[in-house]
């Protein structure tokens, strides 16, 4: 991903918003072969259409696709590579240079450009081949090798210019045209927040809200439509991975859970139902036989352990993390002691569920023992380095509640809808001892605009409202607050969309599950956290009917986040089970080490 220090407040380019500066034939798996083992950042759902690796990563790369094994990523590579060249060299960029200098923008991009020494190069790839090339068509093969880094290391830097044209030209359409929303449309991902927009930073109501440009075009393929991913993405799901289960001894797992039972009833608990799920599985995803799986599950109950360490022997933290790490270390030596699989990959093709908000860190060597493992997680902070928004994937936390989950009762608040007369509800901690540092100051903030608001329920956990209460107040409330806390996500969304209550998130740097398949701005509004002010002014100017459609459309997605017992197709389970099945196919297609 490239930035400019001089390119102020605007959103890096990456794969979404490139794509429009070239023909809709792009696709990212054209670019794949040129991307193989290079770092992106974590902020992404896609890999960045363009590589900003060091040229030692370039040549790394060259070196695999001029394998003999690999002959068919190389002319992939080398067909992606001369479309760029003759894109670029096909475009007049005589004026781009001149009018972004002025713009502040070419200064960076020659500081970018550096010349590339063929003869030197050539010259690394023969000694990492260990001094002579062994035959004619290895010299030859290498020779065009370098040229085509050249080539499209050139290529590079002229699209590079296309893109910063493009967005300057965006730019000064949405400045001439205050109501055309053009930026909106086509600014980098979540820049506001979806099913919110706004001018001049002013956060916007409603009605004039609905008046921008909707984040979905009619087919679901603009930049920002999360649809999009279904679009470009040939679907198959009646396709699941085949996963092996590693035979952990009882005593670290099920026994743990049997001893705790409250660890399979919280919202934790879904390291122990994903355990559950996979070893019962029986639509086809469990394999008994190591050799012919795809992905390798690693039951372990961290969270469990670490709270029976913490809650019920009141250890203090830092023993109760050394023994939890010691736990995590025993569970692997079961895993890389007794079988082949996790070193093949160093760990890439296996499964950790991190139930948790503290995800991977409650196991202390995590950076060491599994950095490059998958992680199911229900803790999609985009700004954490433990969590990468390409290779982990985030799911719901668990709700144990029949009321919530069961169909029966999902049924009930459709047929007889209850009278919604509260306008919004929130009951957790407002005023935290840790003061701002907890929830950044949002929820406090948040006390002060909802004190005179009368059909507002704003309050903490008392006991005078206890679980029936609660559930009560969420099916007769229009819409559930869900502000950040500690971390930005919370188990009130997704008992919200269990009881047709409209979620109102207001988390910047959440990631929500399975957004490849869930429009997620068809039913819940996002509002950035400088933009609160105006709450309560957005919420009663939306229509009843606008309300009434947003709920049925969580009455088609809502199972989607709840762990039905037995699991069964379409719940959390399986939908995280597709989720697994896309890297599966892109692990067949590019290799076991394409993407991390």
């Amino acid at each position: 991903m490239y930035t400019t220090t001089s390119y102020e407040n605007k959103p890096p380019i990456n794969i979404n918003t490139a794509v429009i500066a070239f023909p809709s034939v792009f696709h990212e798996s054209v670019f794949e072969p040129l991307l193989l083992k290079t770092p992106h950042t974590t902020n992404m759902g896609s890999p960045p259409l363009f590589s900003s690796s060091r040229l030692d990563e370039k040549r790394r790369t060259l070196s695999t696709l001029t394998n003999s094994n690999n002959k068919h990523l190389f002319f992939q590579a080398f067909l992606a590579s001369v479309f760029l060249l003759l894109l670029a060299l096909t475009t007049n960029t005589s004026t781009i240079d001149d009018d972004n200098r002025n713009a502040g923008f070419g200064e960076d991009v020659e500081n970018f450009a550096r010349k590339i020494d063929a003869q030197k190069l050539m010259k690394q790839i023969q000694n990492q081949h260990g001094g002579a090339y062994e035959d004619e068509d290895s010299k030859k093969a290498v020779n065009y090798a370098v040229k085509l880094d050249i080539l499209s290391h050139d290529a590079e830097l002229k699209a590079i210019k296309l893109m910063r044209e493009r967005d300057a030209l965006l730019r000064a359409l949405d400045a001439n045209d205050k109501n055309s929303g053009s930026l909106d449309e086509f600014a980098g991902e979540d820049s506001s927040g979806f099913g919110m927009s706004s001018v001049s930073g002013k956060s916007l109501s409603y009605k004039k809200m609905s008046k921008q440009v909707n984040l979905c075009n009619e087919d679901g393929t603009n930049v920002n439509c999360p649809k999009r991913a279904n679009v470009i993405e040939e679907e198959e799901s009646s396709s699941f991975p085949k996963v092996f289960v590693y035979d952990v001894p009882k005593q670290l797992t099920s026994e743990l859970a049997k001893r705790y039972g409250r660890c399979e009833r919280d919202q934790y608990g879904t390291e122990i139902w994903f355990h559950r799920n996979f070893r019962d599985d029986k639509n086809g995803v469990r394999t008994m036989n190591p050799e012919e799986a795809d992905l390798f599950f690693v039951p372990q109950y961290g969270e469990c352990f670490l709270w029976s360490r913490e809650m019920l022997r009141h250890e203090n933290q830092g023993q109760a993390m050394e023994e939890t790490n010691e736990y995590f270390l025993e569970v692997l030596s079961h895993v890389k002691g007794k079988l082949p699989y996790f070193n093949r990959t160093d760990g890439r093709d296996h499964i950790f569920v991190f139930a948790g908000a503290r995800g991977p860190t409650i196991f202390r060597d995590w950076q060491k023992e599994i950095p490059h493992s998958i992680y199911l997680t229900p803790e999609g902070d985009r700004t954490l380095p433990q969590f990468d928004t390409w290779k982990d994937i985030v799911i719901p936390g668990l709700e144990y509640d029949k009321r919530m989950y069961l169909e029966e009762h999902r049924n009930e608040l459709v047929t007889n809808p209850p009278k919604r007369k509260i306008l919004a509800m929130f009951r957790g901690t407002i005023d935290h001892p840790a003061g701002f540092a907890y929830s950044k100051g949002l929820r406090p903030k948040l006390k002060k605009i909802f004190q005179n608001a009368t059909d507002v329920i704003y309050d903490t956990k008392i006991k005078d409202c206890d679980r029936d209460c609660y559930v009560r107040e969420m099916t007769e409330s229009v819409f559930c607050l869900n502000p950040l806390g500690w971390t930005p996500w919370t188990l009130r969304f997704y008992q919200a969309v269990m009881t047709r209550c409209i979620p109102i998130i207001i988390a910047d740097n959440i990631e929500f599950p399975f957004e490849s398949e869930i429009n997620y701005s068809e039913f819940a509004l996002k509002i950035p956290e400088k933009d609160v002010s105006d709450i309560l002014e957005t919420m009663r100017d939306m229509p009843e009917e606008e309300r009434e459609r947003r709920r049925r459309y969580m009455d088609k997605i809502w199972k989607q986040f709840t762990y039905q017992r037995p699991a069964e197709i379409g719940d959390a389970y399986y939908s995280t089970v597709k989720e697994l099945a896309r890297k599966v196919r892109a692990h067949k297609k590019y290799g076991r080490e394409s993407f991390w």
